[in-house]
């Protein structure tokens, strides 16, 4: 699907086009939205530009990713979508600058550019060009993640309040449940790094200086931009630290109640262990064992063994190791 997005006193009009029809020559923002390979043959002939197919945004290198051919500028950085279901994922997306025209395309329906093209519809936005267009999918960009970070961190806060409760009332922990909760943190922790350095990669690439004599309003814009990547990138590393750590203090909790399970195993083993030796004794069957035609063998066995049993317990009280 194409949609060409026209500046209508300071906002931007949406306007479906097909492939063979005009596209407005005042448009500022093509948008590539599953694209048909008719669609995309239609917009590299349109514009003169070569698009990149799917399998080409899923390069890694940077100058595949990055680069400039034929005066436009193409750069493809990674996105978070679905992070608020239990499978988000990364998908790339690639935008194109070409003169002061913007055209994007994607794969997917990240929840900025749904957001972006709503304000710019219904609220004046700076949206004269490109760049302006750019700069303000980039906000929204940066503004998602942050929601996101947000999120992740106060569900941080909640584990570890959980972990480390303020009180001292013992409570049953479903810690299956709370491995759980902090894999899925530290996966999506993980891809919004990895989609804050690409963006951060892209920002560079853009603002460096250019032929182009770009408004030193967009110039403030992307390096505005470039500052709050680089905080949220600290942010993310400091939210990957938490996460680790209370991933290792789960572990630790853990293994704490495995080895008090092993201790009373051990003690338990430990105490009935003199018993079962006085009862072995008098199991064997030989034949001269004078103890048992003594009338008081038996009662005397029985203290026997209560006391060999006893004596371990109080023994491993005294100790503290109970």
């Amino acid at each position: 699907m194409i949609t060409a997005y026209v500046p209508v006193n300071g906002t931007l009009t949406p306007i479906p086009v097909e492939p063979g029809s005009a596209i407005p020559a005042e448009a500022v923002w093509i948008d590539l939205l599953h694209p048909t390979e008719e669609e995309m043959t239609f917009v590299d002939v349109k514009f003169s530009l070569d698009v990149p197919t799917e399998e080409d945004m899923q390069e890694i290198e940077v100058s595949s990713r990055l680069y400039v051919e034929d005066n436009a500028i193409y750069m493809t950085a990674a996105m978070v979508t679905q992070a608020d279901t239990p499978v988000p994922q990364v998908v790339p997306v690639t935008f194109v600058l070409a003169g002061h025209r913007l055209l994007t395309l994607r794969y997917a329906e990240p929840t900025p550019f749904r957001h972006f093209a709503s304000e710019a519809r219904r609220h004046g936005l700076p949206c004269a060009s490109g760049e302006e267009v750019l700069a303000g999918l980039l906000d929204a960009i940066i503004d998602r993640i942050a929601d996101i970070l947000e999120r992740v961190q106060s569900d941080i806060d909640t584990l570890s309040h959980e972990i480390f409760p303020s009180t001292d009332v013992k409570r049953k922990r479903d810690y299956n449940a709370v491995l759980r909760s902090i894999g899925r943190s530290h996966a999506l922790t993980s891809q919004l790094r990895e989609s804050l350095v690409s963006f951060g990669r892209l920002v560079s690439f853009i603002a460096r200086p250019s032929t182009e004599k770009r408004p030193k309003s967009t110039e403030r814009a992307f390096k505005t931009i470039s500052r709050d990547l680089a905080a949220l990138s600290d942010h993310a590393s400091f939210i990957a630290n938490n996460t680790s750590f209370i991933l290792n203090a789960t572990l630790g909790l853990i293994s704490n109640e495995q080895s008090g399970i092993i201790k009373i195993f051990s003690v338990a083993a430990v105490v009935f262990l003199p018993p079962t030796l006085i009862a072995s004794i008098y199991g064997m069957n030989f034949e001269f064992m004078p103890e048992l035609a003594w009338p008081l063998g038996y009662p005397l066995a029985l203290v026997a063994m209560v006391l060999s049993a006893v004596g371990p317990y109080l023994f491993f009280k005294y100790r503290g190791w109970l």
